[in-house]
């Protein structure tokens, strides 16, 4: 009777939405309501653990419902606390001003260019989570004058971990304020960043009453052998091509998703190539890798409205991704690196770059993708503050 009822309900809330993906919200309704054991034992545990989690309960039961595994092992390590400050700065913001924040390891090269970056479009205040760094970045962080800084000696095994992290840092900063999520290999970017600083884009996203800004991960290369590089490099000037044409469109239930790019393309990896990094930030939500719960806070737009510039294949990650490999710590028992791996062994010579790849000179180029939203985008950079 139940599964009736939802077939009805669900093909009334879909008549926009092609039929393929109707089954496939139907088991996220089902799913949501209890009725599989994984999501009656995810309800069972937050009900055993509601002191710490009342005010986002319906979050990470829509979390323990896709991931069961992943919202037990989020519950445990925000139960553990392992997140100490080192250094606490009190910053003013104004409304439409982010917290920036990252967990790091062991990624001095990056994180400079990171916070170099991120100043210059207007970031403030950045709070990173240092996970027991050893070649000099957590010093580095220590001395930077608008970094607050926090270290955690626990294990990391995944990004579920860090999603329970960042949990602990925005208890301390605060809700109903906007954040930037970002990995140490990501740059935060948007169409006309070079004059447009983020508050006006988050302004932008406040006219427009959209708290998630839904963006796509470009893969950045060089024009030579994956990994090869030698000498003293500046990597956002040597990595500087993508692709504009590999990226697809797929759904998740019932909102877009994007994969493809490069990876795809040579190692015919799987995997989500969007994230919502930039988000205003409720005690009811739960801010998951590549996307927020709860999940109708994803369905603000239909295709991307930012970019997250995605140097993810440095000289210096080769021993680090063969570590991963082995180590099988990551998603799926860490799998996509050890395709790396493999596709590397047998033919060390692969390149991303091919025919097609466009070269990045600035944001503008950005456009050039295919499957963006252009008319959002063109419509902030007509957008004018009035003040």
């Amino acid at each position: 009777m139940v599964i009736k009822m939802l077939k009805k309900q669900v093909q009334n809330i879909c008549r926009y939405i092609s039929p393929i993906y109707i089954g496939t919200y139907l088991r996220y309704q089902i799913n949501r309501l209890g009725l599989t054991p994984e999501s009656k034992a995810i309800k069972k545990k937050n009900g055993k653990n509601i002191e710490h989690f009342k005010d986002c309960k319906n979050s990470l039961y829509q979390f323990g419902c896709d991931f069961p595994k992943a919202a037990n092992l989020f519950i445990d390590t925000y139960k553990n606390k392992t997140v100490k400050s080192v250094k606490v700065l009190d910053v003013p913001l104004d409304e439409n001003d982010a917290i920036a924040l990252c967990v790091v390891k062991d990624d001095l090269l990056r994180v400079k260019a990171h916070i170099e970056y991120h100043r210059q479009i207007g970031i403030k205040h950045f709070a990173y989570i240092d996970n027991m760094s050893t070649d000099g970045t957590f010093e580095w962080l220590k001395e930077q004058k608008d970094v607050s800084l926090f270290r955690t000696d626990e294990k990391f095994c995944g990004g579920t971990v860090q999603f329970a992290w960042r949990r602990q840092v925005t208890d301390l900063f605060g809700y109903e304020r906007w954040y930037l999520n970002l990995d140490s290999d990501e740059l935060f970017m948007y169409p006309g960043v070079e004059s447009k600083k983020i508050n006006e884009y988050i302004c932008f996203l406040e006219k427009n009453k959209i708290n998630s800004a839904f963006s796509l991960m470009v893969d950045m290369y060089a024009k030579g052998k994956i990994f090869e590089m030698t000498g003293n490099y500046d990597f956002i000037k040597d990595y500087c091509y993508f692709d504009v044409d590999t990226y697809k469109k797929r759904y998740h239930y019932t909102f877009p998703n994007i994969n493809g790019g490069p990876q795809v393309r040579v190692f015919s990896t799987k995997g989500w190539q969007t994230k919502f990094p930039l988000s205003k930030i409720s005690k009811s939500m739960i801010c998951n890798n590549h996307y927020n719960f709860p999940v109708k806070l994803n369905w603000g737009v239909e295709a991307p409205i930012a970019f997250l510039l995605h140097y993810k294949f440095l000289p210096s990650d080769n021993v680090k991704y063969k570590n991963i490999a082995k180590s099988g710590n990551y998603a799926l028992g860490s799998q996509k690196y050890k395709r790396y791996v493999e596709a590397l062994n047998k033919k060390p010579d692969i390149s991303f770059y091919f025919n097609r790849s466009q070269k990045f000179n600035n944001s503008m180029d950005l456009l050039k993708l295919k499957v963006i939203d252009k008319v959002f985008l063109k419509n902030f950079l007509n957008f004018k503050i009035i003040k």
